[in-house]
């Protein structure tokens, strides 16, 4: 299944921002500007670091793994009755194991032969996760979450859709989603600024800019130029 809203176009803009305020930092302190480059590629190698590492110091990428034998079945994901989904994220399996199969009031498997230690559920981890699917299928996930919750030290989570974001509750908490005016539409629901800062927090504050809405302001307020230069670039249709 192909990934929409072209992943590489924004990673490849945030790597370059990136870039660009390290050589402004370095111009800062050096006085000497420089060259800037990123690319699709250099931002998606960068993305897979941990895969890409792998290749490089062991000879092999770690492979793919499909969830349905997936070595430790708690750090996996599941679907509920509801056909939404939970992903569970214990690396410590054996702290859990008892107690999160008393929560799923599957108390037998805590004992079973097959599952009993981390190393036995590795070894029958497909035997491990089907009887977890048939499990977590009995139940919405609004009724696991709270069942787990109240069960223990369980280490888990909701898995979003994009649907789902913008009325999840740490979204809105942390305003990930943001309301704003917009000169055109109204008052209008956008993403918000991902990362926080105390003493200098960032807002939305303007419109993405219409193609070449910039042109002259940049021209002459940043570069110099008059109005006759202009004019004789739009004659010459550079702009």
């Amino acid at each position: 299944m192909a990934i929409a809203g072209g992943i590489a176009d924004q990673m490849g803009a945030v790597m370059l921002a990136y870039a660009v305020m390290l050589a402004l930092f370095a111009r800062e302190r050096t006085g000497t500007g420089q060259e800037v480059d990123a690319s699709h590629l250099g931002s998606m190698a960068w993305l897979q670091g941990l895969g890409l590492s792998a290749r490089l110091m062991l000879g092999r990428a770690l492979p793919r793994q499909p969830r349905r034998s997936a070595v430790n079945p708690l750090w996996n994901h599941y679907r509920c009755g509801d056909g939404q989904w939970i992903a569970l994220s214990m690396l410590q399996p054996d702290r859990y194991w008892a107690q999160f199969c008393a929560t799923l009031e599957i108390p037998e498997a805590a004992t079973d032969p097959r599952f009993a230690t981390m190393l036995e559920r590795m070894m029958n981890c497909t035997a491990c996760i089907a009887l977890l699917d048939e499990v977590f299928a009995r139940r919405p996930r609004a009724e696991w979450l709270r069942r787990l919750a109240e069960g223990g030290d369980f280490i888990f989570s909701i898995v979003n859709s994009v649907d789902d974001l913008p009325d999840d509750p740490q979204t809105v908490a942390n305003g990930y989603i943001t309301s704003f005016d917009h000169p055109a539409f109204g008052p209008t629901r956008v993403m918000g600024i991902p990362v926080r800062m105390s003493a200098t927090p960032g807002e939305i504050r303007l419109p993405a800019p219409e193609l070449g809405q910039h042109t002259e302001e940049v021209l002459i307020d940043l570069l110099g130029y008059t109005w006759d230069d202009i004019a004789r670039l739009r004659e010459a249709e550079v702009i």
